[in-house]
């Protein structure tokens, strides 16, 4: 040692390990009570503990003739707790309060950095600590006095129904699901579960002995090292090294950690990862983030070429943004925390979103769901990890494009533009998805600017477009091509295309020159024929003249003598008033039955139809309903197509579904509500319902009888959910 050393040796000390009571030496501390009135002059009564769960209790005796002593509190506590005349188990062993029970709690997780020592003739001897155990006054006997007092009264009060036979109730049996991981741990973690550990684990009853009693001499004996003689290898270590070997550093326990927030990501834990796993991690708990954004929370300087093939491997490419891959959030095997759904198909739902996502800015979820099939509380979860409800716009997606990350990395977008290429492949295979929704691909594939702004309609106008959509394609699919096709001359006339969704062409005669393209017109109509034009891969093909979707369900005026496609193979072709008559009888006979059933398909509608032709006399009877005529009859009625999502695993073949929602009573509101929650999902508990209805129209019904008979009347109750009539098999 240097002689300028401000900090000289004074003193030697060699220092002994023992370890005979190192499995049993506790640390007892009393913080409510004053360190100059320790329990030493006490008497202890009894000592009993649990091992495992590091338990102690001290019964200690009160001296009950002090003059500090309140005996007649002492009394009145002994009365509440074993009663006046106690008879059996007693809590105090006197007519007063003549003991006091002390109740350990953990002081620490874990006493492994901690030792006992006692330095004696100039040797330091140290004992490792197995516990520490604070100890503070336990009122479980109040607890005890206030059941007691609980059942007096419950006794008083049930003598006069002891002669009643106590009521049947149902045993509801449930079978309990496979635990995952993430609830096994809290519930190892719970309150409850602690509790039952603590009952389980049975009291070791102790021995107590005077701190200067023989056999407490005898233990305290064995804190010093009994072999302080035998020869110890001389340490060839810095003293830096020998301090680590001495005190080693904490090693926190994975269950001793704090659990921080699932939104919450420590940087400090993100420190000790590579490169991946840090993007990886970060990347899982934003969902989405820039790649500037990525580069600026990465601890350090990190190489962006790095980060750039790290981010490639859990993420893709949405709107210049990156989104964490669908099966790197919900792994293999997994499940909805929410409803259970298989990872694989949340998964494709949530690539279809964020494909989508990549198309336009804005998306409509009741739509997202009805292709996806997942729960509308799944698809909610799934939008809001990457994107932001705006009104009558539908979900927007919740960062602006990043043109300046798809200018400056070219090779990386094209890469991504090929892999979601390929996804959406697949995808479309397994959602078949609309062919719509296929059209806006194939255009976006011409648009090299995707930054541009993606023109919205709201959902009133979303809801109109798809009706009408809906309406033409119905009509459209069941229309012949008979000898109502027609050559048009190009001649003195001149084209105006409507708008896409009725997806046809008009085609007015200027002047009278040319021959007419009339079909089965009257003299004093106008000359003007809708045409439907044939998709553009097959133009060579003669052109279908036939009434749009919107004149036919309007009642088709100008061309209501000559609706040959209303009955099929029937001998009133060629008189058009004769398959009006027919077309109204149908559409009194639907309305009626529309009234009572309120939901009907459309093959129940056919029964129907053909039960009424089979009342007719004999000769009037051929002749058969199209789909077209049955729709257009269920339309005039008031009755509206209902877009149920159905179940990949469905066996119902004719999943047209109708329902009348106003038939001027004091429940069409609810009804509508229930046919736009169909829209949504396929199946529903009753809760369901009654939550929808004070979300809309902010009540229920008046009465729960006219609660049943809504439900009742649309629904069918099977394995406590409730599903549309017609869509069960039966």
């Amino acid at each position: 040692m240097s002689d300028t050393d401000d900090d000289p040796v004074v003193e030697e000390v060699d220092v002994y390990l023992s370890k005979s009571l190192a499995e049993n030496l506790y640390l007892f501390q009393y913080p409510v009570r004053p360190s100059g009135m320790p329990y030493d002059d006490f008497q202890h009564l009894v000592a009993r503990v649990k091992p495992k769960q590091k338990m102690v209790e001290l019964e200690i005796g009160l001296d009950t003739q002090n003059s500090n002593y309140d005996k007649s509190r002492g009394e009145q506590i002994s009365i509440n707790v074993d009663g006046a005349n106690p008879i059996g188990n007693q809590t105090f062993q006197s007519d007063v309060m003549d003991k006091q029970v002390l109740a350990s709690s953990s002081g620490m997780a874990s006493t492994s950095r901690y030792a006992v020592g006692i330095l004696k003739d100039g040797e330091l001897h140290l004992t490792p600590l197995h516990g520490l155990a604070q100890l503070r006054p336990n009122f479980t006997y109040l607890d005890k006095a206030d059941l007691k007092s609980k059942v007096d009264k419950a006794d008083n009060e049930g003598e006069s129904s002891q002669e009643e036979e106590e009521e049947a109730k149902p045993v509801k049996v449930q079978f309990a699901r496979p635990e995952s991981d993430q609830a096994k741990a809290r519930r190892l973690a719970s309150y409850s579960h602690h509790e039952k550990m603590l009952s389980e684990e049975m009291w070791v009853p102790l021995s107590c002995q005077s701190i200067n009693d023989q056999r407490s001499y005898a233990e305290r004996e064995k804190l010093f090292c009994q072999a302080t003689e035998s020869e110890v290898s001389q340490l060839n270590l810095p003293p830096r090294d020998y301090l680590a070997m001495l005190v080693p550093e904490a090693m926190e326990d994975e269950a001793e950690k704090p659990k921080l927030p699932s939104n919450v990501l420590s940087m400090n834990h993100l420190k000790t990862m590579n490169l991946s796993d840090q993007v990886k991690a970060l990347l899982i708990n934003a969902k989405a983030l820039r790649f500037t954004q990525l580069l600026g929370i990465l601890p350090g300087t990190p190489d962006p070429i790095a980060v750039l093939r790290a981010v490639q491997q859990v993420a893709m490419l949405v709107q210049g943004c990156w989104v964490v891959k669908s099966d790197v959030l919900y792994p293999k095997d997994s499940t909805s925390p929410i409803s259970g759904v298989p990872a694989d198909i949340l998964c494709r739902g949530r690539d279809y979103v964020m494909w989508r996502f990549n198309q336009s800015r804005c998306i409509v979820r009741k739509e997202m769901a009805s292709i996806t099939k997942l729960p509308s509380e799944d698809m909610k979860s799934i939008l809001e990890q990457m994107a932001r409800p705006k009104v009558n716009r539908g979900w927007e997606f919740a960062i602006e494009f990043d043109s300046e990350f798809v200018m400056h990395h070219e090779e990386v977008t094209q890469r991504q533009h090929m892999l979601w290429d390929a996804k959406y492949q697949q995808l479309s295979k397994v959602l078949k998805v609309p062919k719509h929704d296929a059209e806006k691909k194939s255009k976006g594939k011409d648009t090299k600017d995707s930054s541009q702004p993606v023109e919205v309609m709201s959902g009133q106008e979303r809801v109109k477009v798809a009706r009408n959509r809906a309406r033409t394609k119905s009509l459209t699919q069941h229309t012949p091509q008979d000898n109502s096709e027609h050559k048009t001359p190009n001649s003195n006339a001149s084209l105006r295309t409507d708008s896409g969704d009725e997806a046809s062409t008009r085609i007015k005669t200027e002047s009278g020159d040319g021959p007419s393209t009339r079909n089965n017109t009257e003299p004093g109509d106008a000359a003007l024929t809708r045409i439907k034009t044939e998709p553009e891969e097959s133009p060579a093909e003669p052109m279908d003249v036939s009434p749009s979707g919107e004149e036919s369900l309007r009642g088709g005026a100008a061309n209501a003598g000559g609706d040959n496609n209303s009955l099929q193979n029937g001998p009133n072709l060629e008189n058009g008033s004769s398959v009006d008559d027919d077309r109204k009888e149908f559409t009194v006979l639907l309305r009626d039955k529309f009234v009572t059933n309120y939901v009907m398909s459309l093959s129940e509608m056919r029964q129907h139809v053909m039960a009424r032709l089979s009342e007719r006399p004999a000769g009037h009877r051929e002749g058969t309903p199209t789909d077209a005529m049955l729709e257009q009859c269920a339309v005039d009625v008031g009755a509206t197509l209902l877009h149920i999502p159905w179940p990949s695993n469905s066996l119902i073949e004719d999943k047209k579904i109708f329902g009348l929602c106003e038939t001027g009573d004091s429940l069409d509101k609810f009804r509508a509500v229930i046919f736009d929650m169909f829209r949504e999902s396929f199946k529903y508990r009753r809760n369901q319902f009654s939550e929808r209805f004070k979300e809309v129209l902010g009540k229920e019904p008046a009465s729960k009888v006219e609660f049943d008979r809504l439900i009742k009347s649309l629904c069918l109750y099977k394995a406590q959910f409730w599903y549309l009539k017609g869509t069960l098999p039966t």
